[in-house]
């Protein structure tokens, strides 16, 4: 395989991190670096940072709303790479103008991807402006446009995405650091970002699983997060809630280990790591997004489909644990050289 010149192109990179999607950035850029090519990093920041993790660096220090208007910088550090690498955001829609103008392939990372869920996230008055936003941005001809879950894919697909042009690229896990034989306890577990406020909280649907466990009063469900709103979901929530607050590493790897359920009720999610996170721990997952896990899949914003889904796996405990230790097996596949060789193909196609 060729050495290629690679310019990634994202809002923030570490240490700027505001979600999974930084990190799952690093890892790429990181990675290709291992195979050989050349990789630089053009995102919002400090510009005296130039390098993070043996990356370089090239930080602009502007609002990430206002990287729209400034495609000639994306231009001028993409004049002498073979390759673009943008991902879904603010740097999107500039970097796929850049291409264009350089005539050099260009490729989206859809992190995060929301249709019509923006009205949960920005209100009935601004989430219309964001949705054709996100259309305008997302519907164009990138070269290849790489999905991460079922979902985000279909959702893609209703904001006008060409079929033609997708591709799915699901994130690999560091497997051991999960598996265990830690014995099973009988709560659900909840896992939502470290930076929750009400509308990351609703496109979550945990209001959704909130509703569902004032139903299922005897079933103890586990909620790990943070953030300004979590004192206000702590007052409207029934007994058999617990919030353990944010929690990360060790700590929250043993809470996968016990727990028998999962649950993420979201209505968008770039991918659901947490999702491959309970599967290498083998939990039972009830969710509306489907990366290939053994679960009981529901409909996002639907509070019985949850009830149905957590009564199915209370109630036939034997079926619990075979999906459990399915989803350990099938957790075993997710390889960050399966992830690599992926773009390396996509890479290779596009630049030949």
């Amino acid at each position: 395989m060729k050495k290629l010149k690679i310019l990634l192109v994202q809002e923030f990179f570490p240490p700027d991190v505001i979600g999974g999607g930084e990190r799952l950035f690093l890892k790429l850029a990181t990675l290709l670096k291992e195979q050989g090519h050349e990789v630089k990093v053009l995102c919002t920041g400090n510009p005296s940072e130039k390098s993070y993790a043996g990356i370089k660096t090239i930080r602009i220090p502007l609002n990430r709303y206002l990287m729209n208007l400034f495609f000639p910088l994306i231009v001028w550090h993409a004049s002498d790479v073979d390759l673009i690498q943008t991902a879904s955001g603010n740097m999107t829609f500039p970097s796929w103008m850049a291409g264009k103008i350089l005539r050099k392939p260009v490729v989206c990372y859809i992190h995060h991807i929301a249709g019509k869920n923006w009205k949960y996230i920005r209100g009935p008055l601004l989430g219309p402006i964001f949705k054709f936003m996100e259309k305008l941005f997302l519907a164009r001809s990138y070269d290849a446009i790489i999905f991460q879950n079922k979902h985000s894919e279909s959702i893609g697909r209703s904001i006008g995405i060409e079929t033609s042009r997708m591709r799915m690229v699901t994130p690999g896990i560091d497997y051991k650091e999960f598996d265990s034989n830690t014995k099973k306890e009988n709560f659900v577990l909840f896992v939502g970002s470290l930076m929750m406020n009400k509308s990351l909280a609703n496109v979550k649907g945990l209001n959704y699983l909130l509703d569902a466990a004032k139903k299922l009063q005897k079933i103890k469900f586990v909620i790990v997060g943070g953030g300004e709103y979590l004192e206000e979901l702590k007052q409207k929530s029934p007994n058999n809630v617990e919030f353990t607050g944010p929690l990360i590493g060790k700590p929250l790897r043993n809470l996968f280990k016990k727990a028998s359920i999962f649950c993420l009720p979201s209505l968008a999610e770039g991918f659901g790591l947490t999702i491959l996170e309970a599967m290498a721990s083998g939990c039972a997952i009830v969710s509306t997004i489907d990366v290939g896990q053994k679960g009981y899949l529901i409909k996002p914003e639907d509070t019985e489909e949850i009830v149905r889904g957590i009564n199915y796996y209370f109630n036939n405990p034997k079926i619990a644990s075979s999906h459990g230790k399915k989803n350990k097996e099938l957790a075993k596949s997710f390889t960050w050289h399966r992830f690599i060789n992926s773009f390396s193909r996509i890479y290779e196609v596009l630049t030949k």
